[in-house]
């Protein structure tokens, strides 16, 4: 995986992924990106759809980048 903001994955899953991927809770991620921790269960559900910028911050953070 590299950080993409063109390759944008709309699927909950790879989103569900990325954030186990963190090794952070997601309240702690929440605060780490700035947004909530509801707004990160909503998009791990499905029930709301994340921005490839919010994807492409995920996956730099998985990263290290």
């Amino acid at each position: 995986m590299k950080p993409n903001a063109a390759e944008y994955n709309p699927d909950p899953d790879y989103f569900s992924d990325l954030v186990a991927s963190t090794g952070l809770t997601q309240k702690d991620l929440a605060k780490v990106i700035g947004c909530t921790d509801r707004a990160i269960r909503q998009w791990c559900s499905g029930q709301r759809k994340f921005s490839y910028q919010t994807q492409f911050t995920l996956e730099a953070l998985v990263l290290g980048v």
